[in-house]
């Protein structure tokens, strides 16, 4: 019995864990890019942050909403070579963190 308890708290763990930090897939990103800033982390390392407009619709309302989309690594540099007013064409993975989505860029496309 008590067996059977802590295994189902760690179950009930694990899946919590997982509901708040759940990675998507990668998909094709494209968008008008609004804001670039580059800048460094605590570890010394820099990355470049876009913030990239995308068009959605809900419940037949259609808007638009600037999303992150981070640059780190060898993608810092190329990032931060893009400005604002351009389109963004990358491969990037999808994050969901607290309801909001960001993108992390794999690789930018010409």
């Amino acid at each position: 019995m008590h067996k059977k308890y802590w295994i189902s708290i760690i179950a009930t763990a694990l899946v919590l864990f997982l509901a708040a930090f759940s990675f998507g897939a990668e998909e094709i990103v494209t968008g008008e890019v609004t804001d670039v800033v580059q800048a460094i982390d605590q570890n010394g390392a820099a990355y470049t942050r876009l913030i990239v407009n995308f068009d959605r619709k809900l419940e037949g309302q259609e808007y638009t909403v600037g999303l992150p989309v981070m640059g780190f690594g060898d993608q810092a540099e190329p990032a931060a070579a893009i400005s604002v007013g351009d389109t963004l064409k990358a491969i990037c993975s999808k994050r969901i963190y607290q309801d909001r989505e960001s993108f992390t860029i794999i690789q930018l496309l010409e």
